[in-house]
């Protein structure tokens, strides 16, 4: 259940330790049994260009090298929150997720989506990159 399950950021809070976007999708693609995926540069940079070029909306843009992208709205704090709550738990009964969607999926309106983490829990991919500008995440995947 949940309570054995705590989103990685109270984790890192308690040992005092800072976390970067890799670590949350690293630590959550683990708990889901599925094998860990490397940061690329190249697809950073599409991310970034995506989430600047959207100015605060959520444009998609399949730039070179990315095959899949997910955007959603968020601040560089709240990474987590948005990767497990705004993504995952758009099928919360993800083996692994343990129910912690019933707290970290609060406040997502996800309208039947399961596109999102379809794209972040593909065995398909094996590379990502992430942004956050103008109150706007992006990953995009290859």
């Amino acid at each position: 259940m949940y309570a054995k399950l705590q989103p990685l950021l109270l984790i890192a809070a308690a040992a005092g330790t800072a976390l970067g976007y890799m670590d949350v999708v690293t630590h959550w693609r683990s708990q889901l049994g599925l094998p860990a995926l490397s940061e690329d540069g190249t697809l950073v940079g599409n991310a970034q260009k995506t989430a600047v070029d959207g100015n605060g909306q959520m444009v998609h843009q399949l730039l070179p090298g990315t095959s899949g992208q997910v955007l959603a709205p968020g601040s560089a704090e709240d990474f987590e929150h948005v990767f497990v709550g705004g993504w995952l738990c758009e099928i919360p009964d993800l083996p692994g997720l343990n129910g912690i969607c019933d707290v970290m999926g609060a406040g997502w309106d996800h309208q039947g989506q399961t596109g999102h983490a379809e794209l972040l829990t593909s065995t398909a991919y094996t590379h990502i990159g992430c942004a956050c500008e103008n109150g706007i995440w992006a990953c995009d995947l290859a």
